[in-house]
């Protein structure tokens, strides 16, 4: 049976002036979609994608023969999957709710709100992906996630920066930006870091650090919903931040005297900061016609009286790290303010 939301849940008997104008509800700035390859599995064609990446083919310092045909080299490849699940949720309001209720719009209230659920949802599985990748660094250049009880350092991030230059990681160069749909536009070439706002003091320090409003000729980026989200820059990397970024609360080293971020005062929480290159990781949709809100009115379904109306979202996703090669996560402190 479902779940109902009646007028036990949402008050109807208020003394004095009710303000219709209805308090907006904050939204995490969803950034680790807007920034992944998009590759959308077509209608009809299975649950399963493939992603294939050839493997490059060596130098040859060898030098010819005369007459001699040399040996040859053969092709490689390597093969990623991903399987794309389904996901949803609903609402369900009584009809006696939206009868006396205060709110003569509920249906679209929650449309909205469930709208953000599903959004902050995708958003989620494809952060809890790319925080698995294999390939991190620790603060200070420790061993463990519970060793970290230090901050981000200048040390973490140009050995991240160093990696991916090592392993020809290219710089992004384009970014689906606010209103463009899948469309992309151009921004200045750099590696992309996502982190958490709290981390920002932290990333103000560091060395070589430009801020956002010191750009000289590029825009700030924003989210989807066209909210700036960038920090700013340093040596080649942009830094932007969500309140989605991942935390292993208490994750970390003995508190001390580090001067961290505790959750329980005891050990350090342990931020995921992930900085990448172009093609990193990826999302697959099933379809456009995989995510799906569904509004139900009273007397829809198995309603003889009239007495239930839902709302509710279907979408099916998954997402992949493509090339772990491409792609480094950094676990570190934040600085206790």
């Amino acid at each position: 049976m479902a779940i109902l939301t009646n007028t036990a849940d949402v008050a109807v008997n208020l003394q004095g002036y009710y303000d219709r104008n209805l308090i907006e509800n904050t939204s995490k700035a969803l950034l680790y979609d807007m920034l992944a390859q998009l590759r959308p599995i077509p209608k009809n064609s299975g649950t399963r994608i493939n992603f294939r990446r050839y493997g490059k083919i060596p130098v040859n310092l060898t030098p010819l023969s005369d007459g001699v045909t040399p040996t040859g080299k053969k092709l490689s490849s390597t093969d990623i999957y991903a399987t794309v699940k389904q996901y949803g949720d609903f609402v369900t309001l009584t009809d006696w709710l939206m009868m006396v209720g205060l709110d003569a719009n509920l249906l679209d209230i929650s449309d909205n709100l469930l709208s953000v659920q599903m959004a902050e949802t995708k958003d989620t599985i494809i952060r809890d992906t790319v925080v698995a990748g294999t390939s991190v660094r620790y603060g200070n250049g420790v061993s463990a996630r519970t060793s970290v009880v230090t901050a981000l350092s200048d040390e973490d991030i140009s050995s991240v920066v160093r990696t991916l230059e090592a392993n020809d990681a290219k710089k992004i160069k384009k970014i689906t930006q606010a209103g463009s749909g899948i469309n992309s536009s151009p921004i200045g070439a750099a590696y992309i870091a996502i982190t958490h706002p709290d981390a920002r003091f932290d990333i103000e320090g560091r060395k070589g650090f430009i801020p956002v409003h010191e750009y000289a000729s590029r825009d700030s980026l924003s989210d989807m919903k066209g909210e700036v989200v960038e920090i700013g820059s340093t040596g080649g990397v942009r830094w932007l931040a969500t309140s989605n970024a991942k935390i292993w609360a208490d994750g970390g080293g003995a508190v001390g005297v580090t001067g961290l971020v505790s959750t329980s005062a005891s050990n350090i929480d342990v931020y995921g900061t992930v900085i990448f290159g172009k093609d990193a990781y990826g999302t697959v949709p099933l379809s456009k016609e995989s995510v799906k809100m569904i509004i139900r009115q009273l007397g829809q379904g198995e309603d003889p009286l009239n007495q239930r109306a839902t709302v509710g979202w279907k979408m099916a996703t998954t997402s992949r790290i493509l090339n772990d090669e491409l792609f480094v996560r950094i676990e570190h402190g934040v600085t206790s303010l």
